[in-house]
């Protein structure tokens, strides 16, 4: 089957994030979404069933991913899709059917638990999941040797606690988690994560609402890492974002519509994605993106094979030809988040040499050397950490 492709044009990002902080949705909990057409549009396994999918065909491929997370052209189609296929032969189903790591969870879980093919052959998921899922045995290892190009990772997320050797995950892009503000209300530079409780900003102040994102930071104000933090820790910091929240000097937790609340001056500072500041700054030219002096958050969407996938090497094929610069690149010019791949930098002075200069595209060595992930967790104390935030922020 040929790709599915879906009406999309780059202006319709805009119109997209519109539409989820009119309805209080994260972007990446909005599962249907118009096209450009207007057509709403299916994703996920109601799209697979729809196309026959089950993968029992030796050309074929798939994948499953986040909204707004591959390069579409002003027709809605594929571009680096369609390369692939001619490139490889392997036709693709693509999807949008990941709308929050918890949710595409919940509905795979019980296939997954009982070792049946979920008829998906490669996903996107966040750090923390990613994790789960190797805890839980729910991944294929992915056959290195088919793969060669995955010597193109960059140092810095080659060896992650959850996943040493990269043996079951490569990322497929990376993100920051710092402070995004309007300069125009803050009247100042800002540098530091205490800032977000600085009385001056009181009540103009947003957090996200995962823990992997807000916890994170919390920790790092107290000086704390992350990495190594105990339980206790994030317990601790949830008490603090809950003293902060009935102080009024947080207004409120919010997903991708922090954006829309910089913008209709309800914030003036939140925590804030990389990727989204650098998509938005065009039409909001006083939006700024702070890397804090304490650290910065740093999560990533990683390639992952779900156990039992009928198309595992056509998944690695994928995933080979994703970590070619110049496809790095290409993607990065698009989606404007951290390429994980050596030589995409270079690749992308070709497309845009302004982007080749992006410090959130492209961060300096200094700035990596100041991020900071989530730590691993056990089933226990992933429960106990999402209970006390989830009780912290009334979600």
């Amino acid at each position: 089957m040929n790709q599915i492709v879906i009406p999309r044009r780059r202006g319709n990002r805009d119109a997209i994030l519109a539409m989820l902080a009119s309805n209080r949705i994260d972007r990446r909990q909005f599962l249907k979404r118009v096209g450009a057409s207007g057509v709403l549009m299916l994703g996920g396994p109601a799209l697979l069933a729809a196309c026959g999918g089950g993968g029992d065909g030796a050309n074929e491929l798939f994948v499953d991913n986040w909204i707004e997370y591959i390069d579409v052209d002003d027709d809605g189609n594929f571009p680096t899709i369609a390369r692939f296929t001619e490139e490889t032969g392997i036709d693709v189903t693509y999807t949008e059917g990941i709308n929050s790591n918890e949710e595409w969870f919940g509905k795979y879980q019980q296939q997954l638990g009982a070792g049946q093919s979920i008829g998906i052959d490669l996903a996107m998921l966040t750090d923390h999941f990613a994790a789960k899922l190797i805890r839980l045995g729910y991944l294929e290892q992915i056959d290195k040797a088919n793969v060669p190009n995955a010597a193109n990772l960059v140092a810095g997320l080659s060896n992650l606690a959850f996943d040493p050797n990269r043996d079951y995950t490569l990322p497929w892009q990376s993100f920051f988690t710092g402070i995004g503000y309007d300069l125009d209300q803050t009247g100042r530079e800002i540098t530091s994560l205490a800032d977000l409780l600085d009385p001056e900003f009181a009540g103009k102040v947003g957090i996200l609402e995962g823990y992997d994102d807000t916890l994170v930071l919390f920790l790092l104000m107290d000086g704390k890492d992350p990495g190594t933090a105990s339980v206790d820790d994030y317990v601790a910091a949830s008490e603090r974002v809950s003293e902060a929240l009935a102080s009024g000097q947080i207004r409120d937790v919010y997903g991708n519509d922090y954006l829309d609340a910089l913008q209709t001056g309800d914030l003036a500072i939140s925590l804030a994605y990389s990727g989204d500041v650098v998509a938005n700054q065009a039409d909001f030219p006083s939006l700024r993106f702070a890397f804090p002096e304490e650290g910065v958050r740093i999560g990533t969407d990683n390639m992952l094979i779900p156990k039992g996938a009928a198309n595992k090497a056509n998944a690695e094929a994928w995933m080979n030809f994703y970590y070619q610069p110049d496809v790095a690149a290409e993607l990065a010019a698009y989606i404007l988040y951290m390429s994980p791949v050596e030589g995409a930098r270079e690749a992308i002075a070709e497309i845009d040499p302004a982007l080749a200069e992006e410090p959130l595209i492209f961060p300096s060595s200094d700035v990596l050397a100041t991020a900071h992930g989530v730590r691993s967790f056990t089933e226990e104390e992933e429960r106990t950490v999402t209970e006390a935030f989830a009780t912290a922020v009334g979600l």
